[in-house]
């Protein structure tokens, strides 16, 4: 589950940096994992309700696949000059995400990597590469920022260390465990972060009940010793621990930048529907708001993809 032996990198040919690329080449060399470069190609005039005639689709077709292979195949030299082992895709696919989809029904990929860059709500429904990736891909997605090695050498695990729930039970033993395999690789030092509720503002919100005496306290001490016990499994040293009271995109945010992490491992349940374009899922918000890459984990190394294909 947790080697990284086989990267599979999303390259978009409608931006000029390939910041995916370049960080895959990086990681592959230190971990010895092969890279597979993907990319889509699609022309809905060539599509199969288009209403030309079936030859000249197929003839478009194979023009505008030929055209992009070979543009992905441009970058293959690069991994051969660093020995490295590895492969290209182009999928006839309206999205990208679809032909990230597809290619992992016939590979079993460890990692998927993609380059990202700020998202405005527009963005969020109608260009949903990245949300589509980190809700339905059936692997570990890193989304980075930057084309350049880690500089800081710290990881940041972010957990909710109090959940009964199994599904985040579960989630928070994937994101440690695949947090600690990478700071074992790369030499780095391993962060935790946990957020906890305000519960003064809560029962502010509803004056006729009052708050149990120490309640916030208690909570404190519960979120404490939670994370105490997560440390201990995962080999994190105390002051590496990092407990706040707050939102968690607010408290987690801040740790990521305090800590200048390169690295923050998130985990997602994939909230679907209109509150997943309106509102999102905390991993989704944090990819605009921390500064570095963030590796989304999913329940079980991931989740059934959805029929989000329009």
């Amino acid at each position: 589950m947790l080697d990284i032996n086989h990267i599979l990198v999303v390259l978009d040919s409608e931006h000029p940096e390939q910041i995916a690329l370049d960080k895959a080449l990086w990681l592959a060399g230190r971990v010895d994992a092969d890279i597979t470069l993907l990319t889509a190609v699609y022309e809905p005039y060539a599509g199969e309700n288009a209403s030309l005639d079936e030859e000249t689709r197929v003839r478009i077709r194979d023009a505008r696949t030929d055209a992009t292979q070979r543009w992905v195949d441009s970058f293959l030299p690069e991994l051969e000059s660093r020995g490295l082992r590895g492969r290209s895709e182009v999928h006839w696919q309206k999205h990208l995400h679809n032909a990230v989809i597809e290619s992992m029904r016939h590979t079993d990929f460890d990692l998927v990597i993609k380059g990202t860059a700020p998202h405005s709500l527009m963005d969020r429904i109608f260009t949903h590469t990245d949300w589509n990736l980190m809700r339905h891909c059936p692997a570990p997605v890193m989304l980075v920022k930057s084309p350049q090695p880690w500089q800081h050498n710290r990881v940041l695990a972010s957990v909710d260390a109090t959940s009964n729930d199994e599904g985040h039970r579960t989630i928070n033993d994937n994101i440690l465990q695949y947090a600690e395999h990478l700071a074992d690789h790369f030499e780095t030092d391993l962060h935790l972060v946990n957020a906890y509720p305000q519960i003064a503002i809560a029962f502010a919100m509803v004056p006729e009940v009052s708050a149990p005496d120490d309640i916030q306290k208690y909570i404190t001490e519960q979120h404490e010793l939670a994370c105490e016990q997560l440390a201990r499994r995962y080999n994190i040293a105390e002051d590496h621990i990092h407990i706040a009271e707050g939102e968690t995109l607010d408290v987690v945010t801040q740790v990521a930048k305090e800590t200048a992490a390169d690295l923050l491992v998130v985990g997602s349940v994939g909230r679907t529907g209109i509150a997943g374009v309106l509102i999102g899922n905390t991993a989704e918000q944090l990819v605009d708001k921390v500064p570095c890459d963030i590796l989304v984990i999913k329940p079980q190394d991931g989740v059934p993809a959805a029929a989000d294909a329009e």
